[in-house]
């Protein structure tokens, strides 16, 4: 049987939040930046939400390819979008931007795509390369503009696309989710689970006590 220290795992992020997540998988991980330095997509418009998070999770992932050329190596790649009345939602510009952006949301219901990607090369040598995406929806209360102005001088916003984390204050705007809380953080920890337990990345019996 596996044992959880069988791959040299890493995870093609500095993201706080993303690190965060991976942390309960309980594996020794390490955290790097990819090389990808342009992360647009050709021909975006014509695109669905899925496909142009997949893309860029891929384009992270293979940006490393060749830094990790041992067996018995993991790299797991995410790109997470907000998806507003079919427009994206990325990272906010400056604080203005970041007000505008909620301040539409306000009282409306918006999706977040995360893609993932993930290679693995098992310590026989055989190569998978996995993707996929998962789809969350989001419904913000009718929240105060004050609120949304304290929020946003605080500089959270910054760093997120949406301009709004549900793990800060940004979780007091949000009235329902429709689908995986974790995927709206940036990483969709249940179905990662899945597939290294599918390519046994970890052992089985993963997460019981002993």
């Amino acid at each position: 049987m596996v044992e959880k220290d069988t791959y040299n795992l890493i995870l093609a992020s500095n993201s706080p939040r993303r690190r965060e997540l991976m942390e309960r998988f309980g594996m020794p991980f390490r955290s790097v930046s990819h090389k990808l330095e342009d992360e647009s997509v050709e021909d975006m418009e014509k695109k669905h939400e899925q496909e142009i998070v997949v893309e860029i999770a891929l384009n992270k992932l293979r940006s490393l390819y060749d830094d990790y050329q041992e067996n018995g190596v993991v790299i797991l790649s995410a790109d997470t979008m907000v998806f507003f009345n079919g427009h994206a939602l990325g990272k906010p510009k400056d604080e203005e931007e970041a007000f505008q952006m909620l301040k539409a949301m306000s009282g409306e219901w918006h999706e977040v795509y995360t893609g993932c990607a993930i290679f693995i090369r098992t310590p026989e040598g055989k190569e998978h390369e996995i993707k996929f995406w998962e789809k969350t929806r989001v419904k913000f209360r009718k929240v105060p503009k004050p609120f949304i102005r304290h929020y946003c001088e605080g500089g959270s916003p910054l760093d997120k696309a949406g301009s709004y984390g549900i793990q800060d204050e940004g979780a007091f705007m949000i009235e329902k989710i429709a689908g995986d809380f974790y995927n709206v953080m940036g990483l969709p920890v249940g179905r990662i689970w899945e597939l290294f337990l599918d390519f046994e990345v970890i052992p089985s019996d993963f997460g019981l006590n002993d």
